[in-house]
C-alpha cells in the first residue's frame, strides 16, 4: 500500500519553486528584432507632402504681407467629371466642362501631365511659386486617384527623359 504525499513536502516545494523566465527571453529576443525591422519598411511608404503654413496673428494685429513676385497658385480640383485646372492668374478653358476631361470614364493622367508641362514653360521664371501646386479633391476621389494625379503633377517623360513640374505638392479640401 503507498502512502500519501505529505502535505508538509508539497507546501515546501510551492514556496521555493520560481518562475522559469527563459521561454520568456527567449521570445523578447525574437521579437524585438521582428519589430525593429518591420517598422524599418513602414519609412518606405510615406509619401513627401508640403503643408500649408499655419497663419498665426495676434488679435489687435494686423499681418502686413510684404511686397514680393506674383503668385502663379496653380490648383488643380479633381471632380467626377475629371480635372478642373486653375490658377489666381487664370482659369484654363472657360465655360462648361473640365480642363482635362475623363477618357472613357477613367481618369487621363498623361493629358494632365501634358497641360501641366504646357503650363510650366509658360509660368516658368515668371511665379514665385512656379514649383508648387495644390491639389483639391471631391470626397468621392479614391485615395490612388488622389495619388495618381500627385504623380503626375511631379514630372513627366519628355523624349525620355523625367522632367519636373511641380514637385511641391500641397492637398487642399475641395470647396465646391
Amino acid at each position: 500500500m503507498a502512502y500519501r504525499p505529505s502535505y508538509r513536502r508539497s507546501r515546501m516545494l510551492l514556496e521555493d519553486a520560481e518562475p522559469n523566465l527563459t521561454p520568456v527571453m527567449n521570445l523578447m529576443v525574437v521579437i524585438i528584432p521582428l519589430l525593429l525591422t518591420s517598422a524599418q519598411f513602414l519609412k518606405i511608404s510615406v509619401i513627401d507632402l508640403n503643408l500649408p503654413p499655419a497663419a498665426t496673428a495676434q488679435a489687435g494685429q494686423v499681418q502686413q504681407a510684404p511686397a514680393k513676385a506674383k503668385k502663379l497658385e496653380l490648383a488643380i480640383t479633381i471632380t467626377d467629371h475629371g480635372f478642373f485646372i486653375s490658377s489666381k492668374a487664370a482659369i484654363l478653358k472657360q465655360g462648361k466642362g473640365p480642363s482635362v476631361p475623363k477618357r472613357d470614364g477613367m481618369y487621363d493622367f498623361a493629358a494632365l501631365s501634358e497641360k501641366l508641362y504646357e503650363i510650366k514653360q509658360k509660368a516658368a521664371g515668371r511665379f514665385e511659386d512656379d514649383e508648387s501646386v495644390v491639389i483639391q479633391a471631391e470626397p468621392e476621389v479614391d485615395y490612388q486617384t488622389l495619388v495618381s494625379t500627385m504623380d503626375a503633377a511631379r514630372s513627366i517623360k519628355v523624349k525620355d527623359q523625367q522632367v519636373l513640374l511641380f514637385p511641391k505638392v500641397s492637398v487642399s479640401a475641395a470647396l465646391l
